[in-house]
């Protein structure tokens, strides 16, 4: 989920600078977009204008650091902890975010003969999903009903079961402490303040806990505004339900 140019200056060793990675269906989704989901202009928009103005900025925050080298994910987790890089931060955790959830997408005839792994749909039925169709209404509920900006993750957690988690913002899924699961932006009721101070509670004992995402999808405005408009939601989401390659979703779920 890298790209980067790297040149030999002398006494100064390697430089880099983060790019705009190549996904493997670029060229075809650059001229035609991606079938039921965007035409050739909304995929420029949302994914090479929107992921090059995040490695540009990515760029100017790491220059002559320990981060020029790193990846947008290995940054994020450099960064997440501490409060003097969270602009830094933000850009390596919305590159990695939005990279992750264009990887998983093809055009809607070439989705619709994919499907699901039977593992992966024991492990959603061990969550109460019986059938697919279940899933997706839940899946897609938890983005339609998003307010602001943000992701949306099936992630595995450490006892390797599955789990629905939203992430505000630029939230990350990888570290509990900074998925901003929590929209704090109106009233706090008073179950949403007992998960912040046990989350509180959590970092401030060093404990370690993380989720592994498997799915995602992007609930930022940039992410359908120019197909869709500004009141579109809720059709780029079942839009892009159908063109997620489940080929490249079994492939992330951890098995023996």
């Amino acid at each position: 989920m890298f790209s980067t140019v790297r040149t030999a200056l002398p006494r100064r060793g390697l430089r880099a600078l983060h790019q705009v990675p190549k996904l493997a269906q670029n060229e075809h989704f650059s001229v035609n977009g991606i079938q039921g989901l965007y035409s050739s202009q909304g995929y420029t928009k949302s994914w090479l204008d929107y992921q090059k103005y995040l490695t540009i900025n990515l760029s100017l925050q790491t220059t002559g650091t320990e981060n020029e080298l790193r990846t947008p994910y290995q940054i994020l987790l450099h960064t997440a902890k501490q409060t003097t890089e969270q602009h830094t931060y933000h850009f390596a955790s919305q590159a990695h975010n939005n990279h992750f959830c264009f990887q998983q997408l093809t055009d809607k005839s070439l989705a619709s003969k994919t499907r699901p792994s039977r593992y992966l749909m024991e492990r959603l039925a061990d969550q109460d999903f019986a059938t697919l169709e279940d899933f997706r209404e839940e899946f897609l509920l938890a983005a339609d009903s998003m307010l602001g900006q943000g992701w949306v993750f099936l992630v595995e957690r450490p006892d390797k079961s599955l789990k629905i988690l939203r992430c505000h913002n630029d939230g990350t899924p990888y570290y509990y402490g900074k998925n901003q699961s929590l929209d704090l932006n109106g009233a706090v009721d008073e179950a949403s303040f007992e998960v912040l101070n046990d989350l509180k509670a959590k970092v401030k004992a060093g404990e370690k806990d993380f989720t592994l995402p498997i799915l995602g999808i992007n609930c930022w405005e940039y992410a359908y505004v120019h197909d869709y408009g500004v009141t579109g939601k809720a059709d780029y989401l079942a839009n892009f339900w159908d063109c997620i390659n489940w080929d490249v979703v079994n492939k992330r779920l951890f098995q023996l």
